[in-house]
């Protein structure tokens, strides 16, 4: 039996992602991943491959800020930091697949999301409920919300509509 790694947002740009070796804080200025056992914790502060406790991430720089992807539980998950233009074809290229895209609430949010194609993607950062509202609207997913996102790598469906996941944190 398969865990469901889970996704859940602390405030503003920063989630939790747990899976079943450990988990990791998606703050854009420094991800932390820490071991579950609580053994192992580093906090990373910019571009470069990493691994702790079973989880890596890539973090590629581009022109306005570090974009991480987090590999739990075979899952790929794309943090876009504080992006808010489209990515270069070049950038678009070193992310690579994608199951879970976080991505900022810009003028530029939907044109990212159609860059990296993923199963899910989780909008943050917007300034009020309008903005979050017009986002959803334009992008014509199916939008769920809820406090905790749970997903497990053989859940995914190919050739299956992108869902939009709204997290909240109360």
């Amino acid at each position: 039996m398969t865990i469901a790694m889970d996704i859940t947002l602390v405030k503003d740009e920063i989630f939790k992602i747990k899976g079943k070796t450990g988990f990791v804080l998606t703050d854009p200025n420094g991800p932390t991943i820490e071991s579950i056992n609580g053994e192992s914790s580093k906090t990373f502060t910019g571009p470069g491959e990493y691994e702790v406790a079973g989880i890596s991430i890539i973090g590629t720089k581009t022109e306005e800020t570090n974009v991480f992807v987090y590999e739990v539980d075979q899952l790929r998950i794309c943090h876009l930091g504080n992006s808010t233009k489209k990515l270069s074809d070049s950038k678009v290229s070193a992310i690579g697949d994608v199951d879970i895209l976080l991505v900022p609430v810009t003028t530029e949010s939907i044109e990212m999301t159609q860059q990296l194609e993923s199963y899910y993607v989780i909008p943050y950062g917007y300034k009020n409920e309008e903005e979050l509202e017009k986002f959803l609207k334009e992008s014509g997913l199916a939008t769920e919300r809820m406090t905790k996102f749970s997903v497990k790598k053989d859940e995914l469906i190919e050739d299956s509509t992108a869902q939009i996941v709204v997290l909240s944190d109360k």
